[in-house]
C-alpha cells in the first residue's frame, strides 16, 4: 500500500492558505462590528462557515498519524514520539495564541482581544494576556490533544490497528464518540456557570472538553474518523474505499442538513446548540468526500499533476500560520502610514488573498533551503530524538511512495 498520499499535503496546504486569507480578511474588515448576525449576507455566512473547518485538519491528522502507527515497526517507539509531538505542539500552540495569534472578537462590546505582539502593533502598547486567551482552545491546541488521545488509543488497542480486518469497529467507535459529543450542549452551560461563579476546578476540568472553540467534544471524533479512513487505505484498493466512504458521506450530509433545517439559525452567533451539532455532522460527511476526492485526484488518477504551491503550505505551513496575524498587522500598519485604509469586505478579502500569495512565494524560496529554522524544522528535530519524525523527510524533499506519511 502507499505510505504517502500527496493529495493530503495539497489539501492541508489549501486549508492553511484559506485560513490565512480568511483570518486576515476577517480582522481587517472595517465594518466587522456592524455585521448583522441575525441576517448576514451570503458572503459573511460563507466566511463564517469556512472558519469552522478545523475539523478537516483534525481528520487529516488522525488519518496520517494512524498510517504512521500501523506502518511503523516499533509501536512503543511510535507512541512515545506521538506523545512528545503532542507536548511540543501544545507549547507551540500556547506561544502562538499568546504572542502572535489572531484577535478574539467581542461583538457585544465591539472590542478585540489581541495577542501581545499584534496588540503592540495595533495599539502601541502591551495590553497583557486575557484570561480568555490563556484558556482558549484553538486549532493547534485541539490537534495536540487529539495526537495525545490517539497515542492513548494506540496504547490500549494497538493490536487492533496493526492487524484488524474489520475497520467498521473503528467507524462505530467514532460514531459513538460523535453521539456522546452532543453532551457538550448541556455541559457548556455548566462550563459557563463555573466561570461566572469562580468554580475553577470545574472550569479547568471542562475546558478542553467543551470550551467555545475546538474542544475534545466533538473534535476527537474527527480524528477517529480520519483513523478509520487510514485503515481503509491500508486494507482496500481505492474502489473498495470509495464504495464505503461515498454512502457514509452522503448519509452524514443528509442527516446533518435535515437537523440544521429543523434547528434554530444561530451559526454566526456561535451558540453551542443543535445548530452547531448538526453543522459538525454535515462537516464529517463533507470532509469524507473532500479527502476521498483529493486522494483520488492526486494519488490515483493524476499522479503526475503536482499542485506544489499548495503542497508547500501542507508541508511547512505552520510557520506562516503562526506568524500571519503578526505580519498582516505589520504590513497594514506600514501601508496606513501613507494611505488611510478602511477595507470593505471585498477589499479585506483581496488583502487577505494577497498576503496568502506572498506567503506562497516565500515558501517557494524557502523550499530551496529545506525550510531550515522554521517551526516545523525545530519541531521535527526535537521529536526525532524521541523516536522519529517523518516530517523531516518532507522538509528535505526526500519523501516518496515507499516512506512513511
Amino acid at each position: 500500500m502507499k505510505r504517502y498520499y500527496y493529495g493530503l499535503d495539497v489539501l492541508r496546504g489549501l486549508g492553511i492558505f484559506a485560513v490565512i486569507t480568511l483570518h486576515t480578511a476577517f480582522y481587517f474588515y472595517h465594518d466587522l462590528y456592524s455585521v448583522d448576525l441575525n441576517n448576514p449576507t451570503p458572503i459573511i455566512t460563507l466566511i463564517g462557515f469556512l472558519l469552522m473547518f478545523a475539523g478537516l485538519f483534525a481528520m487529516i491528522s488522525g488519518l496520517v498519524y494512524t498510517l504512521q502507527y500501523t506502518l511503523h515497526p516499533d509501536a512503543k517507539t511510535r507512541i512515545k514520539a506521538m506523545v512528545v509531538s503532542a507536548i511540543s505542539l501544545l507549547v507551540i500552540a500556547y506561544f502562538y495564541f499568546i504572542f502572535t495569534g489572531p484577535g478574539i472578537v467581542h461583538f457585544e462590546t465591539q472590542t478585540m482581544d489581541e495577542s501581545l505582539l499584534v496588540g503592540l502593533i495595533n495599539q502601541g502598547r502591551f495590553s497583557g494576556v486575557s484570561f480568555q486567551r490563556l484558556f482558549y482552545v484553538d486549532s493547534l491546541v485541539m490537534l495536540a490533544i487529539n495526537i495525545a488521545l490517539l497515542a492513548g488509543v494506540f496504547k490500549l488497542f494497538g493490536n487492533y490497528f496493526k492487524s484488524t480486518q474489520k475497520p467498521t469497529i473503528l467507524l462505530g467507535l467514532a460514531t459513538l464518540f460523535l453521539v456522546i459529543s452532543a453532551l457538550r450542549i448541556p455541559l457548556y452551560s455548566h462550563y459557563q456557570n463555573a466561570l461566572e461563579e469562580n468554580q475553577w476546578g470545574t472550569f479547568l476540568l471542562l475546558n478542553w472538553f467543551v470550551a467555545k472553540n475546538n474542544p475534545i467534544l466533538p473534535f476527537f471524533a474527527f480524528a477517529l474518523y480520519g483513523a478509520y479512513i487510514a485503515l481503509l487505505l491500508r486494507l482496500f484498493p481505492f474502489k473498495g474505499i470509495r464504495n464505503r466512504l461515498v454512502p457514509l458521506s452522503i448519509s452524514f450530509i443528509l442527516l446533518g442538513t435535515l437537523g440544521y433545517i429543523l434547528a434554530p439559525e444561530t451559526m454566526l452567533e456561535r451558540e453551542i446548540d443543535l445548530t452547531w451539532y448538526f453543522i459538525m455532522v454535515i462537516q464529517i460527511g463533507l470532509f469524507f468526500a473532500i479527502i476521498l476526492s483529493f486522494i483520488w485526484f492526486f494519488d490515483i488518477r493524476f499522479t503526475k499533476f503536482k499542485a506544489k504551491f499548495f503542497a508547500r503550505f501542507g508541508i511547512a505551513g505552520l510557520t506562516p500560520f503562526v506568524l500571519e496575524s503578526l505580519v498582516s498587522a505589520l504590513i497594514f500598519a506600514f501601508i496606513t502610514l501613507f494611505i488611510p485604509l478602511e477595507l470593505g469586505i471585498v477589499g479585506a478579502l483581496i488583502y487577505g488573498l494577497s498576503l496568502a500569495f506572498v506567503w506562497g512565494g516565500f515558501l517557494m524560496l524557502w523550499e530551496l533551503g529545506a525550510y531550515r529554522f522554521g517551526i516545523e524544522w525545530f519541531h521535527s528535530h526535537f521529536v526525532k530524538k524521541f523516536g522519529g519524525s517523518t516530517k523531516r523527510a518532507k522538509l528535505a524533499g526526500d519523501i516518496d511512495d515507499s516512506s512513511d506519511t
